[in-house]
């Protein structure tokens, strides 16, 4: 898996619910326990039960997740859109992470081990001849404790805690060495994080000393043949009583792939089904061999004479683009012994939950260093070359484009301490970890596209560290979870409690006429997903039947207050618009530049409580497939999101900080103006149709614009 969390549509679509708001009563955001949430019970009603399954089992996970961090109030995006709106100190709190413990940014412990490894780089030793990270870079790095940054000291670690790390990571990344901030990343997020959170005291005290003396830890979570669905997972393990051992068998399909940090001799915690046909998924510290080896080669540990193995160990490069200066491997294991000491007590998709928060903070940090590198380059060439007209820095357009690099990597730290210092606050993260990574992905790649356009042709000279950004850079929008999908999932994050308590009923109603009167699901081609005037011309009865139910529901009711109560405050609010932005007290902290988009942001997100509200009543069941409507309606939560936090921890930064805040603000206002939601209901519809169409003509062969061409097999086939 690429950077430890790796997760698709098979992960990310569980979302626990949300904790109820510290100090206030928010309904939207106090969504009860139950045994499956809306969307499972949702995906059965429209007659997709498997997929209905493995969220209700993805949602156990991250709910038993979301009690161990304990967080004790709602999550921010949740607030911002239902309220109560979080104060401004709270959306400025992030920038106390940039300060650092000395008020000038990294910590003594970040500085120590940053100027390890950019010295490293000066004296010619970051990397081998195969551009791989050094071994004398690594070495550099694990003294000065960075392989144990955030483990406690008294296991070996610098003890230092996670806006720390961000730093770190940052500042690795903006001096060319993005791949030790991926790979110090993983050691750190869910290596270590995973061993504090659920590992016994006997495990921390084993193994953690060791990340403190170097040695690389892994996540080997995705598969060659399911990839990274958590809860489908083949490899297994099967008990060994006579040795005291589990035996793993992950070979073939079930080989783990796509794993980095995985290599000869580091630990690492795979993930494996307790049982060929088990249920449970579990946890387990794996001690990778030194070598590869087959079954019937000698075996030294044995301490007998001519003794051979009766296990087996691949572990080789898995040849991607990106991140090639990192270990990434694909591994297979053949009957290979697991002490049974090493089984983590706990499910092993929970502890990836748990630890998913942190992996996508730190890609935000690496995303916003990697950003300054480009701007930094992009600067320098378009300060010193002349083109027609005189210096390229001296236009227009090359401006613009440096300004939107230096926008990303600007709004990609704001987003990333901000959900630190939130974490850090007791906050639950639900929403905000995941439009972080997407927004941070995002401008990444934009930024990248920008600096080309900047420097031209330079940009791919291999002799350059913006070329060798660009694998990387693409990637980013794959690993920790691919961005539409999480998008998809934080709508329902930020959204679930209120379809819990007031949308639940409506659609148990559309549920409950999918019955025949035996109680047997209907056929396909009967089944209703949407109550429509053709849907009462084809079906009077049944539209007739669940209008009764709909009228009687106690939830319909409740949700008919809510739109009155909530539409008469709307109404009431209308007169504060003509309020001039530098009256109100909320705003008057902030730069005057930054009053304006910060105020269209926040209202923007009060909004999103309305297209939510419309695209259930809208698609009702059929949402449950209507992908494109939700990822929207996240690129615009991701958007306001975005401006609130740039305009709040600007606000605490220099004046060319703001001005660039500004700048990113007003790009962001434009984007999301351009995406219609509500106002492009039936444009929508007509997409999804044509989406249909076209997809459908490539399933079944039919597209002639590619019919008459070979494909080239896929990589590591699972078949």
């Amino acid at each position: 898996m690429f950077t430890q969390a790796m997760t698709d549509t098979a992960l990310d679509p569980s979302k626990a619910p949300v904790p109820a708001t510290e100090g206030a009563s928010s309904p939207e955001t106090d969504a009860p326990d139950g045994p499956g949430s809306t969307a499972a019970q949702a995906l059965a009603a429209a007659g997709d039960a498997e997929q209905a399954r493995d969220v209700a089992a993805l949602d156990d996970s991250a709910i038993a997740a979301q009690k161990r961090l304990g967080a004790s109030r709602a999550g921010l995006v949740q607030r911002l859109v239902y309220g109560p709106a979080p104060k401004a100190e709270e959306l400025s709190s992030g920038a106390k992470i940039g300060k650092g413990a000395d008020g000038k940014g990294l910590s003594r412990a970040g500085q120590a081990m940053v100027k390890a490894a950019i010295g490293c780089i000066g004296r010619g030793e970051a990397f081998e001849a195969d551009a791989k990270l050094s071994a004398a870079l690594r070495k550099a790095v694990a003294e000065e404790k960075g392989y144990s940054f955030t483990v406690p000291e008294e296991f070996g670690g610098a003890g230092s805690n996670y806006g720390d790390l961000a730093l770190a990571e940052e500042a690795l990344a903006a001096n060319g060495l993005g791949a030790l901030a991926v790979e110090v990343s993983g050691e750190l997020t869910i290596g270590a994080g995973s061993l504090l959170a659920y590992g016994t005291d006997a495990q921390k005290s084993t193994f953690l000393p060791m990340l403190s003396e170097g040695r690389l830890m892994a996540f080997a979570l995705t598969e060659v043949g399911v990839g990274v669905n958590a809860k489908k997972v083949q490899a297994y393990v099967e008990l060994d009583e006579e040795n005291d051992c589990y035996r793993l068998h992950a070979t073939g399909p079930r080989a783990k792939m796509y794993i980095t940090n995985a290599s000869h001799g580091a630990l690492a915690g795979l993930v494996a089904r307790i049982g060929k046909n088990g249920r449970k998924v579990g946890l387990f510290i794996v001690e990778l061999p030194e070598h590869d080896v087959k079954v019937g080669d000698d075996d030294p540990r044995s301490g007998k004479e001519g003794a051979k193995t009766d296990w087996g160990f691949e572990c080789h490069s898995t040849e991607v683009s990106a991140f090639m200066a990192n270990h990434n491997s694909r591994m297979e294991f053949e009957n290979f012994p697991i002490p049974r000491s090493n089984q983590i007590e706990a499910d092993g998709v929970e502890v990836l939950f748990y630890c998913l928060r942190m992996g996508r903070c730190m890609l935000a940090a690496m995303s916003a260093g990697y950003q300054r590198m480009l701007a930094a380059d992009a600067a320098y060439f378009a300060r010193l070359r002349t083109g027609v007209g005189g210096r390229v820095i001296k236009h227009e357009l090359p401006r613009l484009n440096l300004g939107t690099v230096l926008g990303g990597a600007l709004q990609s730290r704001a987003l990333s301490h901000l959900s630190l210092q939130q974490d850090a606050d007791g906050v639950d993260l639900a929403g905000l970890r995941d439009l972080t990574k997407s927004a941070a992905s995002g401008t990444a790649m934009e930024s990248q596209a920008a600096t080309e356009h900047v420097l031209g042709g330079r940009t791919f000279h291999t002799s350059q560290r913006v070329s060798d950004s660009r694998a990387n850079i693409h990637v980013f929008g794959v690993v920790e979870g691919e961005d539409d999908l999480i998008l998809m999932g934080m709508v329902k994050d930020v959204t679930g409690g209120f379809t819990e308590r007031y949308m639940a009923g409506m659609l148990g109603v559309i549920q409950s006429i999918n019955v025949d009167d035996d109680g047997n699901p209907v056929a396909p081609q009967d089944m209703i997903l949407r109550i429509t005037p053709l849907t009462a011309l084809k079906y009077p009865g049944r539209v007739v039947k669940a209008t009764g139910r709909l009228l009687s529901n106690a939830s319909f009711w409740a949700l008919v207050g809510w739109i009155v109560m909530n539409g008469l405050i709307e109404v009431l609010r209308l007169p504060l618009r003509l309020v001039p932005t530098a009256w109100m007290p909320r705003y008057r902290a902030l730069p005057k530049r930054l009053r304006g988009p910060a105020r269209w942001a926040e209202r923007g997100l009060r909004f999103v409580r309305w297209q939510n509200l419309g695209l259930n009543l809208w698609f009702q069941l059929e949402l449950t497939r209507a992908q494109i409507p939700l990822q929207r309606l996240g690129k615009t939560m991701e958007h306001l999101t975005a401006i609130v936090a740039l305009c709040y921890h600007a606000s605490k930064q220099d004046i060319t900080q703001q001005r660039v805040a500004e700048l990113q603000s007003r790009r962001l206002m434009a984007k999301t103006r351009a995406i219609g939601i509500l106002s492009d209901l039936v444009g929508m519809e007509r997409l999804r149709e044509v989406v249909a169409e076209v997809g459908s003509d490539i399933e079944f062969g039919r597209s002639t614009l590619i019919t008459d061409i070979e494909p080239q097999m896929y990589a590591m086939p699972w078949e």
